[in-house]
């Protein structure tokens, strides 16, 4: 007989073995907890596994809010041209070039866009960024069509409002030139007056200014005013100085050990960005797309900023050409800026430019 306490149980016996029905409740309960948990386990591998997944197809791209560079990144996003690349593009929106310049430093951002002498700059100093070329545009020389200014000689004596600092990259390669073809230094020729870009459109329409050499947005402005015609542009000054065309001023910039780790990422990045620069410069009808980007409602500004933009998409490959071009032109700039426009490096420093 078995005790009372085991009464309520149902109790059998099988080859010997004695089961009690509790004790299979049990069992069965911890095997559906098991299940549970594994299941769950599973569930949260998958889940986290696709989020890292997703983070590694991204990539976060510091751009100032109202720059020039947002019209193709913003027409990508339209256009899903990134997500069909299977990747995606997030565009940090950053106040100024020196924020641009920290946030990629400290990892907040994947890439900016900035200049290939900062990049050369880092490299000689032990922080290696590389550069992809993005865009030839630059500014150039603007006067009133009433001024006796014709060319760079009409110079002599004039006062000339610059855009930047005095180490600015256009006003180095101005004075370049200018040294190269009269033998002086036309800062000691003429009277410079160095400033924001909006202020020096202002002044020189107020006539403060005999001329100005200025950045391309804000000498597509000018150019929409019938008072103002364009003596000279950057890009012509590069040819004069026996340059290759196609060297850029500006380009995707990025940390060669972020490169490494995601090449075929970085490498679907600059395809759909090519994608989008063949429709902007091929295509009208793409800019009415663009147009919002862009913050203008007057059509005349409108269509001087699609002009000049699309001056500046490279027209063929980066090639080694392009490459030696460059360090003609660092070598020349270098001995006109001195230290503060490249620090201690008078050569550019090897791996600038993105090759592989």
């Amino acid at each position: 007989m078995f005790d009372n306490k085991y009464r309520n149980y149902n109790i059998f016996v099988n080859k010997g073995i004695i089961f009690v029905n509790s004790d299979i409740k049990k069992v069965i309960m911890m095997f559906k907890k098991i299940r549970f948990f594994l299941y769950l386990f599973v569930i949260t591998i998958f889940f986290v596994a696709q989020s890292k997944s997703s983070e590694a197809r991204k990539i976060k791209i510091g751009s100032l809010q109202y720059g020039s560079v947002n019209w193709e990144l913003k027409l990508i996003k339209e256009l899903e041209l990134d997500k069909g690349e299977g990747f995606e593009i997030e565009i940090i929106e950053l106040a100024s070039k020196n924020a641009a310049a920290v946030a990629l430093q400290g990892g907040a951002v994947d890439m900016i866009i900035t200049d290939w002498f900062w990049v050369s700059r880092q490299r000689s100093e032990g922080r290696l960024f590389s550069f992809v070329p993005h865009s030839m545009a630059a500014g150039g020389l603007i006067a009133s069509k009433d001024s006796s200014i014709k060319n760079e000689s009409d110079l002599v004596g004039k006062k000339i409002g610059i855009a930047g600092g005095q180490v600015d990259k256009g006003w180095l390669i101005f004075r370049a030139f200018y040294k190269k073809e009269y033998g002086k230094e036309l800062k000691d020729e003429s009277r410079q007056i160095f400033g924001a870009p909006p202020l020096l459109n202002k002044k020189i329409e107020q006539d403060s200014f005999d001329a100005i050499l200025t950045y391309w947005p804000y000498q597509a402005k000018l150019l929409t005013n019938n008072k103002f015609t364009k003596v000279i542009n950057i890009t012509d000054i590069l040819t004069k100085l026996e340059l290759p065309k196609g060297i850029p001023v500006i380009g995707w910039v990025f940390k060669d050990k972020w490169a490494l780790k995601n090449q075929e990422l970085l490498n679907d990045f600059l395809k759909t960005s090519k994608k989008a620069k063949k429709l902007m410069l091929e295509s009208d009808e793409i800019w009415q797309k663009i147009r919002p980007f862009m913050n203008v409602e007057d059509d005349k500004l409108f269509l001087s900023l699609r002009d000049i933009y699309r001056e500046g998409i490279p027209s063929q490959d980066f090639s080694n050409k392009q490459i030696n071009g460059s360090k003609k032109l660092y070598s020349i700039l270098s001995q006109v800026g001195g230290r503060e426009l490249v620090g201690k490096a008078k050569t550019l420093s090897p791996g600038t430019f993105w090759t592989k």
